[in-house]
């Protein structure tokens, strides 16, 4: 727009010089009789002057146009630029705030899909425990059955456990590893009677193979006096029916 302007006020700025020069010659042609020929001389030379006048300032016109022409077009050109950048700006705020719009719809969505799950979380569990066998019940287990029991009891108490084989288990039925990567050596007996001093010796010998450092005995019945002095001696732990029910009802609670 600007090069338009200035090349407008170049064509009216030549028009005005293109009247003044055909009035000058109009003028010269109706008084041109009536000079002297010193006057005609005079006159001849004062237009000269006048021409060369005008031809120099559309010269320097032209000239002062021709160097302001550059200065326009960069002038045009960082308009050009700076709109630009203001689109770019203005095409990146969008591009934000979309963005941000769909990562709060997501969120939200997101929480409307766990929300249930949560409810449903919070609401407290009626479902009953699974009820363990009563000691009269372990009374008519086998062996077997009664080492697989005291194998989830222990996991139930939270240690993690291993069922050594049926035959060759070198006195031990189960190993138990705490948190604190403590062993322990357990033997178990399902037993009508008393349990004598065999186990003990069993579980001692068994902790020595297994590189345990604690040793326990279970059964649903009783020890004897001698196998309560030996577990003594050798700082093995005993449990016999009574413990055994509180260790059921530990878990029960």
């Amino acid at each position: 727009m600007r090069f338009i302007e200035v090349l407008y006020r170049f064509i009216v700025i030549f028009q005005h010089t293109s009247q003044t020069c055909r009035r000058v010659l109009k003028n010269r042609r109706k008084y041109s009789m009536k000079m002297s020929k010193r006057g005609k001389r005079r006159k001849q030379h004062s237009f000269v002057t006048g021409i060369f006048k005008i031809v120099l300032c559309l010269f320097l016109k032209s000239i002062k146009l021709l160097f302001s022409f550059p200065i326009y077009l960069l002038k045009a050109m960082r308009l050009l630029f700076s709109f630009l950048i203001h689109l770019l700006k203005l095409m990146w705020q969008l591009f934000s705030f979309v963005m941000r719009s769909l990562k709060s719809l997501c969120l939200f969505f997101s929480f409307l899909i766990h929300l249930p799950y949560r409810i449903v979380k919070r609401l407290p569990n009626n479902s009953s425990k699974p009820v363990l066998p009563t000691l009269a019940e372990i009374d008519e287990m086998d062996g077997y059955k009664f080492e697989e029991f005291m194998k989830c009891v222990y996991e139930d108490l939270g240690y993690s456990v291993y069922h050594t084989p049926f035959s060759g288990d070198q006195g031990a039925d189960l190993i138990l590893t705490s948190k604190g990567k403590t062993k322990i050596a357990v033997q178990v007996k399902r037993y009508s009677g008393k349990v004598s001093n065999s186990a003990v010796q069993e579980v001692v010998a068994a902790k020595g193979f297994y590189k345990c450092t604690e040793g326990i005995v279970v059964t649903n019945s009783y020890f004897t006096d001698s196998a309560k002095q030996l577990a003594e001696a050798n700082f093995i732990d005993l449990v016999d029916r009574n413990e055994l029910e509180k260790l059921i009802n530990t878990i029960h609670n």
